[in-house]
């Protein structure tokens, strides 16, 4: 019997060993891994609230732009175009000068080419004969950009058709431009 106390004693001790070994492990878990995947859940769930805040946001002001885009295109009626006679081409390049000038841009020369390949076209009713006014000029970038903008919302019809950009070689501030526009004329 004393025998069997000793070995009932020795499997409680062992039961209490395993008992003592699984809080331990079951703590450590707890205290360490868990708390940390409860932190990580926690933070991402204030990620999701503040993404979904962010893309509600986002649709707002999409919205907000399409409806001013649908806005803007009823309210800007679109300009025509006036095609110049031959008679008249002196006057444009005076305007583009008149342009030059008040966008502080040097026309360096300025030449009408008519292309002796250029077919008439129609446009509307009128016959018109394609042209180029090639230009070189001297300016700065910022300048540049400003007289482009300007030659194609001006009354004329003007199209930049080729556009070549140096550096000038004796003030590296300015630019050195080849610019052609692409007009047409009636006869």
């Amino acid at each position: 019997m004393a025998n069997l106390l000793n070995k009932l004693g020795s499997d409680i001790q062992k039961i209490i060993l395993i008992i003592l070994v699984s809080a331990i492990v079951i703590y450590v878990d707890y205290a360490f891994i868990i708390k940390l995947q409860l932190g990580s859940i926690g933070s991402t769930e204030t990620k999701i609230i503040k993404l979904e805040k962010d893309i509600a946001a986002l649709n707002k002001d999409l919205a907000l732009m399409q409806q001013s885009q649908a806005q803007m295109k009823q309210k800007t009626p679109l300009k025509t175009k006036i095609i110049i006679s031959e008679d008249e081409m002196t006057g444009l390049l005076q305007g583009i000068y008149n342009l030059a000038h008040k966008d502080n841009v040097r026309i360096i020369r300025i030449r009408p080419l008519k292309d002796p390949k250029a077919k008439e076209e129609v446009m509307g009713e009128q016959k018109v004969t394609p042209m180029v006014i090639a230009m070189d000029l001297s300016c700065v970038y910022h300048s540049l950009g400003s007289f482009i903008s300007d030659l194609e919302n001006a009354e004329q019809f003007l199209a930049v058709q080729d556009l070549k950009i140096v550096r000038s070689s004796s003030d590296y501030m300015r630019q050195d431009v080849t610019l052609n526009l692409k007009t047409y004329v009636r006869k």
